[in-house]
C-alpha cells in the first residue's frame, strides 16, 4: 500500500470543499438555484412522468414543492354577445345608447349571468344623466362587470381611474424586470364610460405600442406604480372568483391565476401566444329582446364585442382577435395543489457527501488518465442512482448539485497532469567495443631487396609552390588520423605480443635442434 502524496491531499480538499459549498450555498445563489430547480424537475418527472411545476428555494427551511398538471380539458368555444349595426331596428339608436346598454345588462342579469365582460366601447358626448345612472346601476348588480378601455401614453399623465385601481396590483408585488412592459398614463377616449362603484376594467388597445400581430397579445401594462391587466385576462380573473392579490406574476416567465388556476406563459414584454383555429359563437344582441333565453350562463363569463362595419381598423382587428385571446387563456394548463419535496436529515446529507468525496479522491489517484476518467464517471453514476432511489423509495429529495459535485470535480481533475510521476526517458544503447583479433603467425619473412633509387626531378626556381591547406582541413585530417591510430593501437599491441611469442618459439626450436650451439 503506497503512502498518499501531497497531490492526493490537495485533490481531497478541493473535492470536499466543492461538495460542501454546493450543499450549503446553492439555494442562496439565484443562477445555481435555477439550475438545481431544473435538475429537481427532471428527477421528479423521471419518478412520476407527469408535467410538473417546481417552486420553493431548495433549502432545509424552504424545500422544493411540486405541482402536477391536471388532465387537460378542451374548453368550449368562446361565446360573444355581438353588438352589430342593428339593421332591424330593435334598439333605440345605433350605436347603442346608455338606455339600450342598460336593457341588455338587465336581460343578462335575469338570465342568470353573474360575471360579464363588456368588450364594446361605451362612450357618448352628452349622455343623459338618468340614463347613465340606470346603466351604472345595472352594472353594479353583477358580481363582477369588466369594461374594455383603450389606453395611451401622453406628455401629461392622468390619475388612474377607479375601475383600473380595483383590477390591478402594485408593481412591487411583481417579480422580474418591469422595464420592458408597456407604459401608459391616460385613457385614450376622454368621454369613455367608467361604470359604477364596483365595475372593473382591463385595457383593450395600447395606442402607443406596435401591433403584436395575430399570434400574440399584450396581457400586462404599467400605469405609474400599478400593473394593469388586459381585458381578456381581467375577465378570466373575475370569472374564477379571484382578486388581483391572488395573481402571481413573474415577468418573462408566467402569470399564475391562484393556487389551482391556469398558468399562462409570458415573455419580457408581457405578451403571450394566442390560440389558432378557434371556433367562436356570436349571439346577436337583438335576440335578448326577441327570445326568452338566447344566451344561458355557462362556467365561463359571457363577453360582448363590437362587430359594426363602421369601426376603425384598429378596433375591428382587436375585436376580431378577441376569440383567439380568450381561448388561449382558457386552455392554459392548470396544476394541482403543491406537494412538499422534503430533504433528508442534514447529517445524512453530510455523510453521503463525505463518502462520495472519498471515492472521488480515490479515483484521482489512478496513474492512467483513462482510468481516472472512468472512475470519476462511475462516482457520478452512483450519485445519480442514490438521488433516484432516495426520491422514488423514501420520498427524500437530496440536493442534486451537491450530490454530483464530488464526481464532477474528480472528472475535471482527471485531466490534470501529475508532475510527480517520473518522466519516461529514451534508453541509451551501450557501446560495445569488440577487441581486435591478433594476426595469425606467419612464416619467416624473406629478406626484402632494396628498391632502386629514382633520381628526383629538379624543381624549377620559378615553379609555383602549392598553397598550404586550410586549417580546418588540417584539423579534420588530424582528427581522422587520431581516430584511426586509436583504433589501430590495440591491434598493434596484439601484433607485437604475437611477434615476441613467435621469436621465442623459433629460438627454442633452434636450441632443441642444435644443442652444441647452445653450449
Amino acid at each position: 500500500m503506497t503512502t498518499p502524496s501531497s497531490r492526493t491531499f490537495t485533490h481531497a480538499a478541493i473535492i470536499l470543499g466543492v461538495g460542501l459549498f454546493a450543499l450549503g450555498a446553492v439555494s442562496l445563489i439565484p443562477p445555481l438555484r435555477s439550475l438545481e430547480r431544473q435538475a429537481v424537475k427532471t428527477l421528479a418527472v423521471s419518478v412520476q412522468p407527469v408535467d410538473t411545476l417546481i417552486d420553493g428555494a431548495g433549502s432545509q427551511k424552504e424545500p422544493w414543492t411540486r405541482r402536477q398538471v391536471t388532465p387537460p380539458v378542451v374548453p368550449v368555444p368562446p361565446r360573444f354577445l355581438a353588438i352589430d349595426d342593428d339593421p332591424e331596428g330593435w334598439f333605440s339608436t345605433s350605436p347603442l345608447s346608455p338606455v339600450d346598454h342598460a336593457l341588455i345588462f338587465a336581460r343578462l342579469r335575469e338570465a342568470g349571468h353573474h360575471v360579464i365582460g363588456v368588450g364594446n366601447l361605451m362612450a357618448w358626448d352628452e349622455p343623459e344623466s338618468l340614463a347613465i345612472g340606470a346603466l351604472r346601476k345595472q352594472l353594479d348588480k353583477f358580481d363582477a362587470a369588466v369594461l374594455a378601455l383603450p389606453l395611451a401614453r401622453g406628455a401629461a399623465g392622468e390619475p388612474l381611474p377607479a375601475p383600473f385601481v380595483r383590477m390591478s396590483i402594485a408593481d412591487s408585488a411583481v417579480k422580474g424586470n418591469l422595464a420592458s412592459l408597456p407604459q401608459v398614463n391616460r385613457v385614450a377616449i376622454p368621454n369613455a364610460e367608467l361604470g359604477g362603484k364596483q365595475t372593473l376594467a382591463g385595457f383593450s388597445i395600447l395606442e402607443n405600442e406596435p401591433d403584436p400581430g395575430d399570434n400574440h397579445q399584450h396581457l400586462l401594462a404599467r400605469w405609474d406604480d400599478r400593473v394593469l391587466f388586459a381585458f381578456p385576462l381581467a375577465t378570466e380573473i373575475a370569472g374564477l372568483g379571484l382578486t388581483p392579490d391572488d395573481v402571481q406574476i413573474k415577468v418573462g416567465k408566467e402569470i399564475r391565476l391562484g393556487t389551482r388556476g391556469p398558468v399562462i406563459p409570458i415573455d419580457e414584454f408581457g405578451r403571450t401566444p394566442v390560440a389558432t383555429n378557434v371556433r367562436e359563437t356570436d349571439i346577436p344582441a337583438m335576440r335578448l329582446i326577441s327570445e326568452k333565453s338566447p344566451a344561458p350562463p355557462t362556467d365561463h363569463p359571457l363577453l360582448t364585442r363590437d362587430v359594426r362595419e363602421e369601426l376603425p381598423e384598429a378596433e375591428k382587428a382587436w375585436s376580431g382577435r378577441l376569440g383567439a385571446a380568450v381561448q388561449a387563456l382558457r386552455s392554459a394548463p392548470s396544476y394541482d395543489p403543491p406537494v412538499l419535496l422534503a430533504r433528508p436529515n442534514a447529517l445524512l446529507e453530510l455523510l453521503l457527501i463525505l463518502v462520495l468525496a472519498l471515492f472521488a479522491t480515490w479515483s484521482t489517484r489512478m496513474r492512467r488518465p483513462g482510468w481516472r476518467i472512468v472512475t470519476a464517471l462511475g462516482v457520478i453514476g452512483v450519485s445519480v442512482e442514490i438521488l433516484y432511489l432516495m426520491a422514488a423509495r423514501q420520498n427524500a429529495w437530496l440536493p442534486p448539485l451537491a450530490m454530483m459535485a464530488p464526481g464532477l470535480t474528480a472528472f475535471g481533475l482527471a485531466f490534470t497532469r501529475d508532475r510527480s510521476e517520473p518522466q519516461a526517458e529514451s534508453p541509451v544503447q551501450p557501446v560495445v567495443e569488440t577487441p581486435a583479433e591478433a594476426p595469425a603467425p606467419t612464416a619467416e619473412a624473406a629478406p626484402v631487396e632494396p628498391l632502386p633509387e629514382i633520381p628526383a626531378e629538379p624543381v624549377a626556381a620559378d615553379a609555383e609552390v602549392p598553397a598550404p591547406a586550410k586549417k580546418t582541413a588540417a584539423r579534420k585530417t588530424a582528427r581522422k588520423a587520431a581516430k584511426k591510430a586509436a583504433k589501430k593501437a590495440p591491434a598493434k599491441k596484439a601484433a607485437k605480443k604475437a611477434a615476441k611469442k613467435t621469436t621465442a618459439k623459433k629460438a627454442a626450436r633452434k636450441t632443441a635442434k642444435n644443442p652444441d650451439d647452445a653450449e
